[in-house]
């Protein structure tokens, strides 16, 4: 489906948030809010064209409803829309809630997962202070468990309400030793993305809370704000009489190897999702809503909560950037393109040697549909385990720098092809990221539908030069170069600049978890001379 005009998304946005049907009425009234200054007759046209595509069905006189088929395209459409979303939801709903008063911004889960083991899971994580708040819900629902947890928003609001605007940085992962928090080791910007943070380094497992829980050690998702250092004695007395308990940490110069910047105050929370993150370390199956909704706080169970003591601890460690490993890699890529050899960067994989040669066919299928960033790939036995190497995108942008072509690398995301008509669906900023994007989004795509691919921009002017590299060069890299000054994809250009989609150098790898062969893998990961790999064609 072609991408949605942004009034017909702003449409399917309201009625989604809304239990009841909804008129043309009430829905102008909101857009209006918005900034869209429409009436209720070109309302209705719209809604006219969004019942067309079966993205809105019509109750009586009583309004529309979003469809399921309208939830899921609100979820993929217009990425630039959505890539400010999730800042924006973060405004709207520490804005809207009302600690003070008991109204409150939750979480929702259903944790498919025997009832009992659920509430036991759960009073661990409470019990060892690893929550915001000790107020929960769970609901036993037959076939699995609603959870119901209070948001980190919670406390910005009562910031707020203080008089104190927090800035919301990023969501990441703190490393835990002898059950204290050491620094941050990964991190997401939430202007850079438009998935939720914490959500993603839930699903990919990046977290471990029943380490910390269990001997004091692992990974916690973790929120990052700062304010104005001006604030920093109210945010003291706050802290003194809050009844949340989920600052770990804060300080004006280093907090957890963060950057605060001149001025301000930096602050790390537990992250609201944190109760539901040892039920996917498990393997149950898990749905995530973050941010679902605002309720009242006394609709909620307490639980006992042991809070645990803030640590005031800076870092040595410096959180690099994706946009910062990705330069570094472009110097080690030597590959000449009338030599045909020279160094490349790869990505690795290892899986057992027992999936070899289930792996080896996989791999030949996806290498046939071009799926490899050229055709050679690295098959490396050792001990129990085999390493895969498959040549990752930088290398592309290292070649092209050897031969005095700048090209920036700008997002790394999800690339959805029906009926050939492509756009991004996900998309993470490299600038914005420690993780690497297409680790991110490993496990949300197929190669049949859904693609792991990148967007990078070059001048107008070195497009020519870059043309002719890529002729000799005869890799399948490059998906698409895009005119100057043109949407692709349904990602904005800049200035004078061609856009330009690379494919994931990790997409071959996807058949190999699409039939469940077990593997570990690490993105931009190794240094390896191209004549040192072989064609898929000799597999």
């Amino acid at each position: 489906m072609a991408d949605l005009d942004r009034k017909l998304i702003e449409i399917l946005d309201i009625l989604s948030k809304s239990k009841e049907p909804v008129g043309a009425k009430i829905i102008a009234k909101e857009l209006n809010k918005r900034g869209y200054k429409i009436g209720e007759r070109a309302v209705r046209y719209h809604l006219k064209l969004l019942d067309s595509m079966k993205l809105t069905k019509k109750v009586g006189y009583a309004g529309r409803v979003i469809t399921e088929k309208g939830l899921e395209e609100l979820e993929k459409a217009n990425i630039l829309y959505r890539l400010g979303s999730i800042y924006s939801n973060i405004l709207e709903k520490m804005i809207s809630a009302n600690y003070r008063f008991g109204y409150v911004v939750v979480n929702r889960f259903h944790v498919y997962a025997d009832f009992n083991d659920v509430l036991n899971i759960i009073k661990s994580v409470y019990e060892s202070g690893l929550s915001v708040g000790n107020r929960v819900g769970i609901m036993d629902r037959e076939k699995y468990a609603e959870i119901t947890t209070l948001c980190s928003l919670n406390f910005d609001n009562i910031l707020l309400q203080n008089g104190i605007f927090p800035l919301h940085e990023c969501g990441g992962i703190v490393k835990y030793e002898d059950g204290k928090p050491v620094e941050f080791k990964e991190v997401i910007k939430y202007v850079s993305t438009s998935v939720d943070p914490l959500s993603v380094f839930i699903e990919t497992k990046k977290t471990d809370v029943m380490g910390i829980i269990e001997n004091g050690e692992g990974y916690l998702p973790a929120n990052f704000r700062v304010f104005g250092v001006e604030f920093l004695e109210r945010f003291k007395s706050i802290l003194e009489k809050d009844e949340l308990k989920c600052v770990i940490s804060y300080g004006t110069d280093n907090v957890l190897g963060l950057d605060v910047g001149d001025d301000k105050v930096g602050v790390a929370l537990i992250g609201g999702l944190t109760p539901i993150a040892p039920f996917v370390e498990n393997d149950y199956y898990v749905e995530i809503n973050p941010m679902s909704s605002i309720v009242r706080l006394e609709s909620l169970h307490k639980f006992n909560k042991i809070p645990r003591e803030i640590v005031n601890k800076k870092s040595n460690v410096r959180i690099k950037t994706v946009i910062s490993k990705m330069f570094n890699a472009m110097a080690k890529v030597s590959y000449d393109v009338d030599e045909k050899d020279g160094d490349v960067i790869v990505n690795t994989s290892y899986i057992d040697k027992k999936y070899i040669d289930e792996a080896l066919d996989l791999l030949k299928e996806g290498y046939k549909k071009g799926l490899g960033i050229s055709d050679r790939l690295g098959i490396v036995e050792e001990k129990n385990k085999v390493k895969i190497q498959t040549i990752c995108a930088v290398t592309l942008d290292g070649i092209f720098l050897r031969y005095s072509i700048p090209v920036i690398p700008r997002y790394g995301g999800i690339l959805e092809i029906v009926e050939d008509k492509k756009r991004f669906i996900d998309i993470i900023g490299y600038d914005g990221s420690s993780l690497d994007p297409h680790e991110v989004f490993f496990n949300r795509v197929d190669c049949e539908t859904t693609f792991l691919a990148g967007f990078r921009e070059v001048h107008r002017v070195a497009r020519d030069k870059l043309e002719v590299i890529l002729n000799k060069l005869k890799w399948n890299g490059i998906d698409t170069i895009g005119d100057p000054n043109n949407e692709l994809y349904g990602i904005n250009v800049n200035k004078d600049m061609c856009g330009i989609v690379t494919i994931g150098g990790i997409n071959p790898l996807v058949l190999l978890k699409e039939n469940e062969i077990p593997m570990t893998l690490k993105a931009m990961d190794e240094v390896v001379r191209y004549s040192q790999l072989i064609s898929y064609k000799d597999l």
